[in-house]
Protein backbone atom coordinates (compact mmCIF):
# COMPACT_ATOMS: atom_id res chain seq x y z
CA UNK A 1 0.00 0.00 0.00
CA UNK A 2 1.36 3.58 -0.82
CA UNK A 3 -0.09 6.90 0.69
CA UNK A 4 -1.10 9.52 -1.77
CA UNK A 5 -1.37 12.81 -0.59
CA UNK A 6 -4.24 14.53 -2.82
CA UNK A 7 -4.52 18.86 -2.92
CA UNK A 8 -7.78 19.61 -4.66
CA UNK A 9 -9.46 22.71 -6.35
CA UNK A 10 -12.33 23.65 -8.51
CA UNK A 11 -10.40 22.86 -11.92
CA UNK A 12 -7.62 20.74 -11.06
CA UNK A 13 -6.16 18.39 -7.91
CA UNK A 14 -2.23 17.50 -6.97
CA UNK A 15 -1.32 14.51 -6.10
CA UNK A 16 1.84 13.08 -4.21
CA UNK A 17 2.62 9.24 -4.10
CA UNK A 18 5.28 8.36 -1.47
CA UNK A 19 6.08 5.75 -3.15
CA UNK A 20 7.06 7.48 -6.38
CA UNK A 21 8.21 10.44 -4.28
CA UNK A 22 6.75 12.02 -7.11
CA UNK A 23 4.00 15.06 -7.49
CA UNK A 24 1.53 15.06 -10.85
CA UNK A 25 -1.52 17.34 -11.80
CA UNK A 26 -4.38 15.92 -12.70
CA UNK A 27 -7.91 17.53 -13.99
CA UNK A 28 -10.47 17.65 -11.41
CA UNK A 29 -13.17 15.42 -13.43
CA UNK A 30 -13.58 11.46 -14.19
CA UNK A 31 -10.86 11.99 -16.53
CA UNK A 32 -8.46 13.02 -14.42
CA UNK A 33 -9.63 10.85 -11.66
CA UNK A 34 -9.04 7.99 -13.91
CA UNK A 35 -5.81 8.92 -14.87
CA UNK A 36 -4.60 9.38 -11.34
CA UNK A 37 -5.74 5.25 -10.77
CA UNK A 38 -3.51 4.65 -13.57
CA UNK A 39 -0.66 6.01 -12.22
CA UNK A 40 -1.06 5.30 -8.62
CA UNK A 41 -1.85 1.39 -8.91
CA UNK A 42 -4.49 -0.71 -7.56
CA UNK A 43 -2.66 -0.48 -3.95
CA UNK A 44 -3.28 3.04 -3.33
CA UNK A 45 -4.72 4.80 -0.17
CA UNK A 46 -5.55 7.99 -1.07
CA UNK A 47 -5.91 10.76 1.34
CA UNK A 48 -7.60 13.94 1.01
CA UNK A 49 -8.85 17.05 3.00
CA UNK A 50 -12.28 17.88 3.47
CA UNK A 51 -11.96 20.68 1.50
CA UNK A 52 -14.98 22.68 0.54
CA UNK A 53 -17.34 20.69 -2.06
CA UNK A 54 -14.40 19.77 -4.63
CA UNK A 55 -12.95 16.67 -2.62
CA UNK A 56 -16.63 14.80 -2.54
CA UNK A 57 -16.80 13.68 -5.71
CA UNK A 58 -13.69 12.17 -6.14
CA UNK A 59 -13.80 10.63 -2.64
CA UNK A 60 -16.69 9.01 -3.58
CA UNK A 61 -15.58 7.81 -7.45
CA UNK A 62 -12.13 6.14 -5.60
CA UNK A 63 -14.09 4.78 -3.10
CA UNK A 64 -16.33 2.60 -5.59
CA UNK A 65 -13.64 1.53 -7.45
CA UNK A 66 -12.15 0.11 -4.64
CA UNK A 67 -9.60 2.47 -3.84
CA UNK A 68 -9.13 3.46 -0.19
CA UNK A 69 -10.00 6.68 0.93
CA UNK A 70 -9.14 8.72 3.63
CA UNK A 71 -10.52 12.39 4.40
CA UNK A 72 -9.05 14.65 6.77
CA UNK A 73 -10.02 17.08 9.13
CA UNK A 74 -8.63 20.67 7.29
CA UNK A 75 -7.42 21.37 11.25
CA UNK A 76 -4.68 18.91 11.21
CA UNK A 77 -2.04 20.73 9.23
CA UNK A 78 -2.08 22.84 12.86
CA UNK A 79 -0.03 20.45 14.50
CA UNK A 80 2.65 21.11 11.80
CA UNK A 81 5.13 23.70 12.76
CA UNK A 82 5.56 25.26 9.47
CA UNK A 83 3.33 24.49 6.44
CA UNK A 84 4.85 25.98 2.62
CA UNK A 85 2.04 27.24 0.91
CA UNK A 86 2.41 25.40 -2.54
CA UNK A 87 -0.60 23.30 -3.52
CA UNK A 88 2.24 20.73 -4.49
CA UNK A 89 4.05 20.84 -1.36
CA UNK A 90 0.49 20.75 0.52
CA UNK A 91 0.21 17.38 -1.65
CA UNK A 92 3.06 15.71 0.11
CA UNK A 93 2.13 16.89 3.90
CA UNK A 94 -0.79 15.26 3.38
CA UNK A 95 0.50 12.11 2.38
CA UNK A 96 3.64 11.84 4.87
CA UNK A 97 0.53 13.16 7.42
CA UNK A 98 -1.37 9.67 6.24
CA UNK A 99 2.01 7.69 6.85
CA UNK A 100 2.77 9.09 10.00
CA UNK A 101 -0.63 9.00 11.23
CA UNK A 102 -2.46 5.57 9.99
CA UNK A 103 -6.20 8.00 9.34
CA UNK A 104 -9.39 6.14 9.79
CA UNK A 105 -10.85 4.75 6.24
CA UNK A 106 -13.67 7.21 5.12
CA UNK A 107 -16.99 6.21 4.19
CA UNK A 108 -19.26 8.63 1.91
CA UNK A 109 -21.84 9.94 3.29
CA UNK A 110 -26.05 9.59 3.03
CA UNK A 111 -28.20 11.30 0.10
CA UNK A 112 -29.85 13.04 3.04
CA UNK A 113 -26.67 14.04 4.42
CA UNK A 114 -25.39 15.24 0.94
CA UNK A 115 -29.46 16.78 0.48
CA UNK A 116 -28.99 18.36 3.94
CA UNK A 117 -25.62 19.99 3.20
CA UNK A 118 -26.41 21.70 0.30
CA UNK A 119 -29.82 22.75 1.65
CA UNK A 120 -27.76 24.47 4.77
CA UNK A 121 -25.14 25.81 2.29
CA UNK A 122 -28.04 27.40 0.21
CA UNK A 123 -29.14 28.89 3.03
CA UNK A 124 -26.37 30.42 4.32
CA UNK A 125 -25.84 32.38 1.04
CA UNK A 126 -29.33 33.41 0.87
CA UNK A 127 -28.71 34.93 4.35
CA UNK A 128 -25.70 37.00 3.62
CA UNK A 129 -27.52 38.19 0.52
CA UNK A 130 -30.56 38.92 2.97
CA UNK A 131 -27.98 40.86 5.07
CA UNK A 132 -26.35 42.43 1.91
CA UNK A 133 -29.77 43.89 0.56
CA UNK A 134 -31.08 45.54 3.47
CA UNK A 135 -27.44 47.05 4.02
CA UNK A 136 -28.02 48.47 0.81
CA UNK A 137 -31.56 50.17 1.25
CA UNK A 138 -30.49 51.81 4.40
CA UNK A 139 -27.97 53.46 2.39
CA UNK A 140 -30.19 53.93 -0.06
CA UNK A 141 -32.90 55.87 2.18
CA UNK A 142 -30.36 58.39 3.16
CA UNK A 143 -30.55 59.93 -0.71
CA UNK A 144 -32.44 63.35 -0.85
CA UNK A 145 -34.43 61.46 -3.36
CA UNK A 146 -35.09 57.76 -3.36
CA UNK A 147 -35.07 55.79 -6.82
CA UNK A 148 -38.41 54.07 -6.81
CA UNK A 149 -37.84 50.97 -8.88
CA UNK A 150 -34.58 51.14 -6.47
CA UNK A 151 -37.13 50.39 -3.60
CA UNK A 152 -39.61 48.02 -5.02
CA UNK A 153 -36.74 45.55 -6.28
CA UNK A 154 -35.02 45.35 -3.07
CA UNK A 155 -38.60 44.27 -1.70
CA UNK A 156 -39.25 41.89 -4.06
CA UNK A 157 -35.60 40.21 -3.85
CA UNK A 158 -35.96 40.30 0.37
CA UNK A 159 -39.82 38.60 -0.41
CA UNK A 160 -38.16 36.23 -2.46
CA UNK A 161 -35.61 35.18 -0.34
CA UNK A 162 -37.79 34.79 2.86
CA UNK A 163 -39.72 32.81 0.98
CA UNK A 164 -36.83 30.85 -0.46
CA UNK A 165 -35.39 30.31 3.44
CA UNK A 166 -39.03 29.31 4.56
CA UNK A 167 -38.82 26.88 1.88
CA UNK A 168 -35.20 25.35 2.62
CA UNK A 169 -35.58 24.87 6.21
CA UNK A 170 -38.86 23.24 5.29
CA UNK A 171 -37.30 20.68 3.63
CA UNK A 172 -34.58 20.36 6.03
CA UNK A 173 -36.60 19.52 8.98
CA UNK A 174 -38.67 16.97 6.72
CA UNK A 175 -35.19 15.60 5.88
CA UNK A 176 -34.10 15.46 9.67
CA UNK A 177 -37.38 13.74 10.72
CA UNK A 178 -37.35 10.64 8.05
CA UNK A 179 -33.26 10.25 8.40
CA UNK A 180 -32.47 11.66 11.95
CA UNK A 181 -35.71 11.49 14.04
CA UNK A 182 -34.60 10.11 17.35
CA UNK A 183 -31.29 12.66 17.39
CA UNK A 184 -33.06 15.41 15.80
CA UNK A 185 -35.93 15.10 18.88
CA UNK A 186 -33.21 14.07 21.27
CA UNK A 187 -31.30 17.17 20.82
CA UNK A 188 -33.78 19.52 21.29
CA UNK A 189 -33.75 17.80 25.29
CA UNK A 190 -30.54 19.71 25.39
CA UNK A 191 -31.49 23.04 27.23
CA UNK A 192 -30.35 25.95 24.96
CA UNK A 193 -30.72 24.11 22.21
CA UNK A 194 -33.73 25.04 19.51
CA UNK A 195 -34.85 22.65 16.14
CA UNK A 196 -31.77 25.15 13.80
CA UNK A 197 -29.07 23.98 15.24
CA UNK A 198 -30.01 20.80 16.43
CA UNK A 199 -30.57 20.65 12.29
CA UNK A 200 -27.08 21.81 12.05
CA UNK A 201 -25.66 19.35 14.40
CA UNK A 202 -27.31 16.21 12.72
CA UNK A 203 -26.06 17.30 9.08
CA UNK A 204 -22.81 18.43 10.36
CA UNK A 205 -22.21 15.13 11.98
CA UNK A 206 -24.50 12.66 9.35
CA UNK A 207 -26.42 11.86 12.51
CA UNK A 208 -23.30 11.58 14.80
CA UNK A 209 -21.78 9.02 12.81
CA UNK A 210 -18.81 10.60 11.42
CA UNK A 211 -16.92 11.41 14.84
CA UNK A 212 -16.22 9.21 17.64
CA UNK A 213 -14.46 12.01 20.06
CA UNK A 214 -16.16 15.16 20.86
CA UNK A 215 -12.59 16.83 20.69
CA UNK A 216 -12.29 16.16 17.20
CA UNK A 217 -16.11 17.06 16.64
CA UNK A 218 -15.22 20.37 18.60
CA UNK A 219 -12.34 20.63 16.41
CA UNK A 220 -13.80 20.12 12.97
CA UNK A 221 -16.71 22.81 14.11
CA UNK A 222 -13.45 25.54 15.31
CA UNK A 223 -14.95 25.50 18.68
CA UNK A 224 -12.19 24.39 20.76
CA UNK A 225 -10.17 26.73 22.62
CA UNK A 226 -6.43 27.72 21.16
CA UNK A 227 -3.80 28.96 23.92
CA UNK A 228 -1.02 30.89 22.30
CA UNK A 229 2.27 30.19 24.56
CA UNK A 230 6.05 31.04 23.36
CA UNK A 231 8.55 30.16 25.79
CA UNK A 232 8.85 32.08 28.48
CA UNK A 233 6.72 35.05 27.18
CA UNK A 234 3.46 35.66 28.92
CA UNK A 235 0.39 33.54 27.54
CA UNK A 236 -1.95 34.95 24.91
CA UNK A 237 -5.85 35.44 25.91
CA UNK A 238 -7.40 32.39 24.96
CA UNK A 239 -9.56 32.48 21.58
CA UNK A 240 -11.69 30.53 19.87
CA UNK A 241 -9.82 28.19 16.62
CA UNK A 242 -11.92 29.69 13.50
CA UNK A 243 -11.30 26.63 11.40
CA UNK A 244 -14.43 25.19 10.66
CA UNK A 245 -17.91 25.54 10.00
CA UNK A 246 -18.82 29.20 10.48
CA UNK A 247 -23.17 29.09 10.61
CA UNK A 248 -22.86 26.23 13.83
CA UNK A 249 -20.60 28.40 15.35
CA UNK A 250 -22.40 31.42 15.26
CA UNK A 251 -25.56 29.25 16.68
CA UNK A 252 -23.69 27.79 19.45
CA UNK A 253 -22.71 31.26 20.54
CA UNK A 254 -26.08 32.46 20.59
CA UNK A 255 -27.11 29.30 22.38
CA UNK A 256 -24.68 30.04 25.31
CA UNK A 257 -26.68 33.16 26.00
CA UNK A 258 -29.77 31.37 27.18
CA UNK A 259 -28.11 28.20 27.91
CA UNK A 260 -25.83 29.94 30.78
CA UNK A 261 -29.12 30.35 32.86
CA UNK A 262 -31.33 27.08 31.72
CA UNK A 263 -28.83 24.31 31.41
CA UNK A 264 -27.27 23.38 35.30
CA UNK A 265 -23.95 22.63 33.51
CA UNK A 266 -23.30 25.55 31.58
CA UNK A 267 -24.97 27.69 34.74
CA UNK A 268 -22.43 25.99 36.74
CA UNK A 269 -19.56 26.98 34.11
CA UNK A 270 -20.49 30.59 33.92
CA UNK A 271 -20.98 31.08 37.56
CA UNK A 272 -17.21 28.98 38.45
CA UNK A 273 -15.70 31.18 35.21
CA UNK A 274 -17.17 34.72 36.17
CA UNK A 275 -15.71 34.48 39.83
CA UNK A 276 -12.64 33.98 38.05
CA UNK A 277 -12.90 36.97 36.60
CA UNK A 278 -12.91 36.28 32.84
CA UNK A 279 -14.27 37.97 30.20
CA UNK A 280 -17.41 37.42 29.36
CA UNK A 281 -17.11 36.64 25.52
CA UNK A 282 -14.29 33.97 26.61
CA UNK A 283 -16.69 32.47 28.92
CA UNK A 284 -19.74 32.50 26.22
CA UNK A 285 -17.36 30.38 24.14
CA UNK A 286 -16.69 27.98 26.37
CA UNK A 287 -20.51 27.16 26.93
CA UNK A 288 -20.55 26.46 23.58
CA UNK A 289 -17.91 24.08 23.62
CA UNK A 290 -19.78 22.55 26.73
CA UNK A 291 -23.22 22.61 24.24
CA UNK A 292 -21.53 20.87 21.86
CA UNK A 293 -19.59 18.10 24.35
CA UNK A 294 -23.32 17.69 25.74
CA UNK A 295 -25.08 17.36 22.35
CA UNK A 296 -22.02 14.95 21.13
CA UNK A 297 -22.86 13.17 24.39
CA UNK A 298 -26.58 12.73 23.28
CA UNK A 299 -26.09 12.05 19.20
CA UNK A 300 -23.84 8.99 20.37
CA UNK A 301 -26.05 7.77 23.02
CA UNK A 302 -29.19 7.96 21.88
CA UNK A 303 -30.50 9.23 25.08
CA UNK A 304 -32.04 12.49 25.92
CA UNK A 305 -30.60 14.97 27.85
CA UNK A 306 -29.92 13.86 31.67
CA UNK A 307 -28.91 16.28 34.06
CA UNK A 308 -26.19 14.42 35.69
CA UNK A 309 -24.42 13.27 32.82
CA UNK A 310 -24.54 17.14 31.53
CA UNK A 311 -22.87 18.01 34.75
CA UNK A 312 -19.67 15.71 33.63
CA UNK A 313 -19.64 16.56 30.08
Amino acid sequence: MSYVGIDISKAWFDAYCLRRRQVKRFANDEQGWGQLWQWTGPDAHIVMEASGPYYLRGACWSQARGFSVSVLNRRYCQMRLTRVKTDTKDAQLIAEYAQAHRPALWSPPSKENQAMRQLVSLHEGLLRQQTQLRGQREAFSYAPEEEAVVGQVIAEQLKAIRQGLRHIEHRLEMLANQQYQRSYRQLQTIPGIGAKTALLLICVTDGFSKFDDSRKLASYVGICPRIYQSGSSINGRGSICKLGCSQLRKLLYMCSWTAKTCNPGCAELYERMKSKGKPERVIKVAIAHKLLRQAFAVGKSGEGFDKEKAMAA
